[in-house]
């Protein structure tokens, strides 16, 4: 077996997929080669550190869903991940029309006032000054 047919093997040897034949020549091989003995060290104490970091109890991920969840409820106005008990917030959607009509109505009804003021004043206005008025076109 030569250096790079071991090397090959490297993944198989550490799995323990090797059949003893095979095992056997692999030993003997790294016996003989220090430096391919020290490769198969080193990939053997990356792999082992590598598993040691898959494992669950070493590395717990960030739950990210309540956040985004949060953040899509805020944008959406409430319309989505709304919680059972959150009330509806009343966007601009309702309100400026409400607004609008109340404002539509309170200068209507200046308007009408105005209107009212001043035909009660024209009504009220004296006899005499009628009555000008009205000589000039008689003549």
């Amino acid at each position: 077996m030569s250096p790079d047919q071991a090397r090959d093997l490297f993944s198989e040897a550490f799995e323990g997929d090797l059949d003893d034949e095979r095992m056997a020549a692999f030993r003997a091989l790294l016996a003989e080669d220090e430096d391919l003995d020290a490769e198969y060290q080193d990939f053997v104490e990356t792999f082992e550190s590598l598993g040691q970091l898959a494992s669950p109890e070493s590395v717990q991920a960030p739950n990210l869903l309540p956040r985004i969840q949060e953040r899509i409820r805020r944008r959406s106005g409430g319309r989505y991940y709304r919680d059972r008990f959150a009330k509806r917030q009343s966007g601009p959607g309702f309100t400026m029309p409400l607004i609008a009509a109340i404002a539509v109505l309170v200068v209507l009804g200046i308007a009408f006032y105005a209107l009212q003021t001043t035909v009660l004043l024209e009504d009220e206005a004296p006899p005499t000054e009628q009555a000008e008025s009205s000589s000039p076109t008689d003549e």
